[in-house]
């Protein structure tokens, strides 16, 4: 009997989900015929995660940003994420998103440890495939936005919730002179820390280009 390739995906966007049958439908047969389980979002999710406890998924594909699941605390990608690591401790993970922003990265990364983890931008559907097969070979697999991120971090380019908040509010328009409203500092304890950011991050120019900046490296 042929060896079984058990696939789970999860994302709320159905041709996505078709994308990634296809991929796995035209793999090499050395992986395994696949069998592939559908979700779009956490309720769906946590369902066939549940039905399946006692047969691991090999793989699963589970997007950030899906509807949730109120009633188990289920609130995006990574809390279904983080139940496949408790439930199916075999199975590999494939964490995907579209966002850049640190916590989010950092977060998924500090509780799910996926063996791969992918910003859509980041990739086309054959470097998306060339992942799928790094991870199923055994190897880890990060987009180019996550390696950014671990590069920061290895230079010590972190920033405090706080200082992103600053960043977050300069780029919605609110005023420096208004900051203090929005941010329980005084004002020169405000320019103090917009100065020690520009340092961190390397700007030398106006606030615009602080944001600009901040926005390139993923912080908002």
């Amino acid at each position: 009997m042929a060896k079984q390739l058990r696939v789970l995906a999860i994302d709320d966007h159905v041709a996505v989900l078709e994308g990634y049958h296809y991929m796995f439908m035209n793999l090499d047969d050395s992986y395994g015929i696949p069998h592939f389980e559908k979700a779009h979002d956490c309720k769906s999710g946590h369902g066939l995660i549940s039905a399946h406890k006692g047969s691991s998924f090999d793989i699963a594909l589970i997007d950030y940003s899906i509807p949730r699941f109120e009633e188990e605390k289920m609130y995006t990608g990574q809390d279904l994420a983080m139940l496949v690591r408790k439930t199916m401790p075999s199975c590999k993970i494939v964490m995907m998103t579209m966002h850049k922003e640190i916590d989010i990265i950092a977060g998924i990364l500090d509780s799910v440890k996926p063996e791969g983890f992918i910003n859509k931008s980041d990739c086309n559907t054959d470097e998306l495939l060339e992942a799928f097969k790094k991870v199923l070979d055994g190897e880890t697999f990060y987009s180019r936005a996550v390696e950014n991120y671990f590069k920061r971090r290895n230079k010590g380019v972190v920033l405090e919730d706080i200082d992103v908040r600053i960043i977050l509010l300069l780029a919605k328009g609110i005023k420096n002179k208004n900051l203090e409203n929005y941010i329980p500092l005084s004002g020169s304890a405000i320019e103090k820390r917009k100065y020690n950011i520009k340092r961190i991050l390397e700007v030398k120019g106006d606030d615009e280009d602080l944001i600009n900046e901040a926005r390139n490296q993923g912080f908002i």
